[in-house]
């Protein structure tokens, strides 16, 4: 029985990773920010911890990055890209990486969100639209009573602002929760969008 169940894990994990398709690498770059200097400027992923990264401003030696998306899904909206996990290749050990998904770090008393990439599940998935501007697909409504979860919407709740996690200060970009109404209730924030650019 044992043997049985140890084989349908193994063959179940081997399936999901078979139908897990990784796009090439890309950068990402800011565009359409309020602040000028911002726009044309690239994100690379730095040191926030122990394995954890944010992403930051750095000019034009950006970081490159992956999408994976799963093999047959079909975008929630007909003619927006597919829905996928961003990833960031961690090095190591010379020519070794460990892939790292995206995920949002929220702490209860704000309402900005970290981008962190770290090791493990937890993952925040988005995509890319048609102009190649990365987006977040919602269903959620609940400014409405009762609240809905049927219709797909896009969102693009992006913002540069001054982070601090475990004592690293940087200009990262950040996710404003909410329906895209809410405004960032750090100061520091400025509205952006990101583009993504193939290397």
């Amino acid at each position: 029985m044992k043997s049985l169940l140890a084989l349908s894990t193994f063959l179940l994990l081997g399936a999901a990773a078979a139908q897990e398709v990784q796009s090439k690498p890309f950068h990402l770059v800011i565009t359409a920010a309020a602040k000028k200097t911002y726009n044309g400027q690239e994100l690379a992923a730095c040191h926030t911890g122990a394995a954890i990264e944010s992403l930051c401003l750095a000019g034009t030696a950006g970081s490159e990055f992956y999408l994976n998306t799963t093999k047959g899904e079909e975008p929630a909206i007909k003619g927006e890209g597919l829905s996928g996990t961003l990833i960031w290749n961690l090095p190591y050990n010379g020519d070794e990486y460990e892939s790292e998904p995206m995920s949002f770090y929220s702490d209860p008393s704000t309402n900005v969100a970290m981008l962190l990439f770290e090791p493990g599940y937890t993952q925040q998935e988005v995509f890319f639209d048609k102009t190649s501007q990365m987006a977040i697909y919602s269903y959620y409504n609940d400014a409405v009573t009762p609240p809905t979860d049927d219709e797909a919407k896009i969102l693009k709740n992006w913002y540069l602002c001054e982070t601090n996690f475990s004592g690293y200060t940087y200009t990262t970009l950040n996710w404003v929760l909410g329906n895209g109404k809410a405004k960032p209730q750090n100061p520091s924030c400025v509205k952006v969008q990101v583009q993504r650019k193939f290397v």
